[in-house]
């Protein structure tokens, strides 16, 4: 069974609330699988998480695990140790007065086990997410991946119906973030229910997600496997996280009216409404008018220049704001310069639409 989400709360935060967070989520959840929450800083990522888990209510709409109902008020609302859900979170949140096996043996004896039990149950998952041998240690003496693999275990140790990790590797070093995220999608291999992970990371939604959902403006703007959201992004932010240029424009034949005005031509004709894209690499830039086959070319403004090793990017500035990738020897051939006028061109071929 599935997490169905279909809820909208506002969430007002400061001593005078002067920020204001307005929420009108949908989504489903399958069992399963791992869905990846991604979206801009403060988008209201982890409140999601937070009104899952039950310790935020929603406003109005539903909650609903497995066919039964977390959330929905006025009539329901399940507290948070009887949902069922287990939670990992950025910063773990282990009990700092209780060794590794009696956090993870807090989960069973909250369910009826005696102690005993819960602490059999506790010592299994240790072993399995590879800590059995830290059992006796307080989470003060754990590094940032043991602590991380103990709160997983914690987790797990409750027999959840979904899970929800917050972050799980955002706050470990780049070697042990890659050795823990290789063993958590093990984990999650196995693990039979909905699984949500709120990550800003796209490479650790390609590495354990089966799905990601988009959260911008506190709706959810886009779903999908990650090659079916990145192939089509639909938002500046997809854009900017795949790293390509996204322009929305009206086609009539093989012209595209971009919304600022600019002309594209485009090499199969179309109509309507729609998205096109165009890749950083395919931007070339000249000092004057270029020659020959590019039927895409305008002059305009260096807008920034942002070295990436040997690439640089070239903000351009109106009449299209695109992003130009060239090598490092081709910017220091053009010798850019921010405010420098020149001239940029694209193939018809290298541009790639889809509609509206």
């Amino acid at each position: 069974m599935s997490l169905d989400l279909d809820f909208a709360l506002v969430l007002e935060k400061g001593p005078r609330s002067v920020q204001r967070l307005d929420l009108s989520i949908r989504l489903v959840a399958p069992e399963g699988e791992v869905t990846a929450l991604l979206g801009p800083n403060g988008v209201g990522k982890t409140t999601v998480l937070r009104a899952i888990a039950g310790t935020l209510a929603v406003d109005s709409g539903s909650i609903e695990l497995e066919g039964r109902l977390l959330d929905r008020p006025p009539d329901v609302f399940v507290v948070p140790e009887r949902r069922h859900i287990g939670i990992v979170h950025q910063d773990h949140l282990l009990f700092p007065h209780l060794n590794a096996l009696d956090n993870v043996a807090f989960g069973p004896r909250a369910r009826g086990l005696t102690s005993r039990q819960a602490r059999e149950t506790a010592r299994g998952y240790l072993e399995r997410v590879g800590v059995g041998h830290l059992a006796a240690s307080r989470p003060r003496t754990l590094s940032g991946g043991q602590a991380q693999r103990v709160a997983l275990a914690r987790a797990l140790a409750s027999e959840p119906r979904a899970l929800l990790l917050d972050e799980p590797l955002a706050a470990l070093d780049a070697g042990t973030r890659v050795e823990v995220r290789r063993d958590l999608l093990r984990y999650l291999a196995d693990f039979a229910g909905p699984t949500l992970l709120v990550t800003h990371d796209p490479v650790d939604a390609l590495a354990l997600a089966d799905n990601v959902a988009i959260i911008e403006d506190g709706r959810v703007s886009q779903t999908g496997t990650l090659a079916e959201v990145t192939s089509r992004p639909r938002s500046r932010y997809v854009a900017d996280l795949i790293g390509t240029n996204l322009v929305a424009g009206t086609a009539s034949g093989s012209t595209v009216t971009t919304e600022s005005g600019a002309m594209l031509t485009i090499a199969e004709p179309r109509s309507g409404a729609l998205f096109v894209t165009i890749a950083p690499a395919a931007v070339s830039l000249h000092r004057r008018e270029p020659e020959g086959s590019p039927r895409n070319r305008w002059e305009t403004t260096v807008a920034h220049l942002d070295p990436l090793g040997d690439r640089v990017r070239v903000q351009l500035d109106s009449p299209l704001r695109l992003v130009a990738e060239i090598t490092g020897a081709g910017a220091a051939e053009l010798d850019l310069r921010e405010g420098d006028r020149v001239w940029a061109s694209v193939k018809a071929t290298e541009i790639t639409t889809y509609p509206r």
